[in-house]
């Protein structure tokens, strides 16, 4: 890993830069184009977030509408109408990191700079710049494995070109991936330059800053995104194992696995008080993996200081011990993670509602096992995000990212292989004696010109030597006459002025190691014969002299074996123009196994440069991602954008430092194939899409309706697609919301959605008395009495009650008859409300007021 100078790095940075904004403008043409946000209301924009996304914009336009943000900082700690009637602290369970910072700024520039500014333009500006910081983090990343710009580039251009494998930044800008993945992405590149920069150096320096930036990454990721804590696990465990098995020195090893680990702690502590004290992060994989790793390296540091000082070896040193005990860390911290869970929760200490993992483990255990899960569990499998990736549109990623530079390579290296067995099979007759020997002459006569000698002057040593040395020349380049000229005169670009310099110096240098040993031999014999007086045995043996000789001679003629080398063919040929004295017969061997020995100790061989460990690291935690990313949709982006850093470098590990023009020219060929096609067609598609059309779902209409017939504190409750964005435009109080993944939350879910089953009547209304209900926001498109695939509700309903299969649906028997206590009030062609009445009172409703609309 080469140290990159001030002017590299500056080129970098503006090379990043570019693609920085040219990203930034990307994608907010794209939103634009798609939305046409420029022409709609606050209302018509705020009702295009859905989810969680809303609920999210909520927290933030509750901070940006307060008169100063420490006010609207105060309000999100005490918040009644997202779970009603709970208060809830936001800043504790909910991961508003990106809200909170934008706010900030929000107020800072609407007080010294713009104060016409509107808040979602400025939020969906920070999205906007979130994603150029993701493409900024992208070329430095594959520039730094690939080491080269090319890769950097040719890994922005594959992200640019299949940008619907990405996050989907333009179809869900508050997404949390999209604020968190930065932060991720900027973890994992610093981690690979820390890793490099101590297999560079072999030593670990900048140890408090590296401690510092590992945190503070890992901290925001960890506030942003609630999958951030399992990514970082698999990066602990990846990194770690790696490590281990690496041929790097125990204490070297030993005082990263310490600063690493440390830094994990460090971010939980910080992202801990933060939260103002999120215990979801008191319980994650990622802490116990982490401190696990955090007491190894301490017991490991402990035991070697005692081995030094009683001077053994201690066997935990090895990396048996490391890698066991790092693969049972995990198994343990698991275990005693569930068991501290149990009893903290059997204490009263702890809510189940703080356990984020258990959705998502019975998520994985349903789509890998096929087991029975929940309710919610199973509704959330529907969802199209956590669907699985549609396998034509995998095999085009595929065919274009790997398909395509494998075949080519294959094909160049089919042809060098079979150019080469077709030279080696050659017959030696291919060029003629008649040739040959007038090949020969012709260097003949150059030597005897060149040098001023005549044939009568060949008898001599040195002569003879020099004139076989232009013949060997002469054979490497096949006895062709024009290619034994322009290996000459590269050989001879070499100015001798400065091999004489350096020959003078080694000269030198062994006159004065002759005069140094001369004088301190004499110095011994003279002291052991005032000390003991007789004859002393000579402590410079013959033997050691002529060694010392020899290894002196040897150092001449490799120095004169290397100058010229930067200059030489493929076949090392020793300069025809050395002006010393060859060395014996015996001894030229030995000084150029010196050279190559030289020269593989500062160019790295093949096999170093793949197995480098941020280059391992890399590679297996896309792996990682793809096995994730195969299994859920939504989480593929973190494969593709891996995958777009380590695809440019793959081929270039290998070929790049050898056969630099092989590469080059295959690389840009795939790189000049895929930007027409597919590059091009997909990105006309993201620009004027085909498929894509806005939700045709009536909601604004409905939106309005609540707003103009409805009291501000009327309680709702509906489908988690939308409940969010009834709360965000209307800010009536809701009792459930999206994060499906808190388990309160799952089982409010459960009770709302009961209205979509066949239960009974009474039921259905104990169970939304209980939550406080009002007002019923029901999906039309759901209440048809049929089961038309398994993802429909009553589908699902009917798996979890089979007893209830004989009853009709409720909710369409709701709207083809009168119920009590429900009370059908709204209807458009997708939603419709219902109100709902206590048993023991009468109420009469006045139409002017709520009129009823027809289906």
């Amino acid at each position: 890993m080469r140290q990159p100078n001030l002017y590299v790095i500056l080129s970098h940075a503006l090379i990043g830069s570019g693609f920085f904004f040219l990203y930034v403008q990307h994608v907010r043409v794209i939103f634009e184009t798609r939305t046409n946000i420029q022409q709609l209301n606050q209302l018509e924009r705020e009702a295009l977030l859905r989810r969680e996304d809303a609920l999210y914009f909520a927290f933030y336009k509750r901070m940006a509408e307060s008169p100063n943000f420490w006010h609207g900082y105060e309000q999100l700690k005490n918040v009644t109408d997202i779970e009603y009637p709970q208060s809830v602290n936001v800043l504790q369970r909910f991961y508003v990191l990106p809200e909170l910072v934008t706010a900030y700024f929000f107020h800072i520039v609407r007080a010294g700079f713009n104060p016409m500014v509107q808040p979602m333009q400025f939020y969906l500006e920070f999205v906007w710049l979130m994603g150029g910081v993701t493409l900024l983090v992208l070329y430095l990343y594959g520039t730094l494995l690939s080491e080269n710009v090319f890769g950097g580039i040719y890994g922005v251009i594959s992200y640019l070109m299949f940008h619907s494998f990405v996050a989907k930044i333009y179809e869900r800008p508050l997404a949390r991936e999209n604020f968190a993945f930065p932060f991720i992405f900027l973890q994992m590149f610093y981690l690979c330059i820390c890793i490099g920069r101590i297999i560079h150096r072999q030593r670990h320096t900048s140890r408090l800053f590296m401690i510092f930036a590992m945190s503070v990454f890992t901290a925001c990721a960890m506030l942003s995104w609630q999958f951030s804590t399992i990514i970082f696990t698999t990066q602990i465990i990846i990194v770690m194992t790696s490590w281990n098995l690496s041929a790097l020195p125990a204490g070297l090893a030993n005082s990263f696995a310490f600063d690493y680990s440390l830094s994990h702690i460090l971010a939980h502590v910080l992202a801990f008080i933060l939260s103002h004290g999120n215990n979801q992060l008191l319980f994650t994989w990622q802490l116990s993996v982490s401190f696990s790793l955090f007491l190894i390296t301490v017991v490991r540091h402990v035991r070697q200081v005692r081995s030094r000082r009683q001077g053994h070896h201690d066997p935990l040193q090895g990396d048996y011990f490391s890698l066991k005990f790092i693969l049972l860390a995990l198994l343990f911290a698991s275990s005693m993670q569930g068991i501290m869970l149990e009893l903290l929760c059997r204490a009263g200490v702890l809510s189940v509602t703080d356990n984020p993992h258990t959705h998502y483990t019975e998520l994985w255990a349903h789509w890998a096992l096929q087991i029975e899960v929940g309710f919610v569990t199973n509704l959330s499998a529907c969802n199209p995000l956590y669907a699985r990736v549609a396998w034509p549109e995998l095999w085009q990623l595929v065919k274009t990212l790997i398909v395509k530079p494998y075949c080519m390579y294959g094909v160049v290296m089919l042809a060098m292989f079979f150019r080469r067995w077709r030279k080696s099979g050659a017959p030696v007759s291919a060029i003629s004696e008649e040739q040959r020997e007038r090949a020969r002459n012709y260097v003949l006569e150059d030597f005897l010109e060149e040098h001023r000698v005549s044939m009568g002057d060949m008898s001599n040593k040195q002569t003879e030597a020099r004139l076989q040395q232009c013949f060997r020349l002469l054979d490497s380049c096949d006895h062709d006459y024009e290619r034994y000229k322009r290996a000459q005169a590269r050989l001879r670009q070499e100015p001798p002025a400065a091999r004489d310099n350096f020959m003078q110096d080694i000269r030198r240098l062994k006159e004065q190691i002759h005069r140094n040993s001369d004088k301190q031999r004499k110095e011994r014999a003279q002291e052991t014969k005032e000390a003991g007086g007789g004859d002393v045995p000579d402590p410079t043996p013959p033997e050691k002299e002529d060694l010392l000789r020899e290894d002196e001679t040897d150092k001449e003629d490799l120095t004169s074996d290397t100058l010229p080398s930067k200059s030489r063919s493929e076949d090392e040929q020793p300069d025809p123009d050395e002006k010393e004295h060859p060395m014996p017969s015996g001894n030229q061997r030995r000084p150029k196994r010196s050279s190559s020995a030289r020269r593989s100790s500062v160019v790295p061989t093949t096999n170093s440069q793949i197995l480098s460990l941020h280059y391992v690291y890399s590679f297996i935690q896309m792996l990682v991602f793809t096995i994730v990313g195969l299994a859920v949709r939504k989480l593929f982006f973190l494969s593709f954008t891996q995958g777009c850093v380590i695809a440019p470098t793959i081929c270039s590990k290998v070929w790049y430092h050898r056969q630099r023009n092989i590469f080059w020219s295959v690389s840009l060929a795939v790189f000049l194939l895929s930007m027409f096609d597919p590059g091009m067609v997909n990105i006309r598609e993201e620009y004027f899409p085909t498929r894509y059309s806005q939700s045709p779902d009536d909601l604004d209409s409905m939106l309005e309706w609540i707003k103009l017939n409805t009291e501000r504190d009327a309680v709702f409750a509906g489908p988690v697609e939308i409940i969010g964005t009834v709360h965000l435009t209307t800010k009536r109080p809701i009792v459930n919301h999206a994060h499906l993944d808190m388990r309160q939350m799952a089982e409010r879910t459960e009770h709302v959605y009961s209205i979509y089953s066949r239960q009974q009547s009474s039921d259905i209304y104990n169970q939304c008395a209980r939550l406080k209900i009002q007002y019923l926001i029901i999906s039309l498109d759901e209440c048809t009495n049929e089961v038309r695939d398994d993802c429909d509700v009553l589908a699902i309903w009917d798996e979890k009650q089979p007893a209830y299969r004989k009853y009709p649906q409720f909710c369409h028997e709701l709207l083809h008859k009168n119920v009590p206590s429900f009370l059908k009030v709204y209807a458009n062609d997708h939603y419709g409300i219902i109100k709902m009445f206590s048993q023991s009172v009468q109420i009469n409703l006045k139409h002017n007021k709520m009129p009823e609309m027809s289906i």
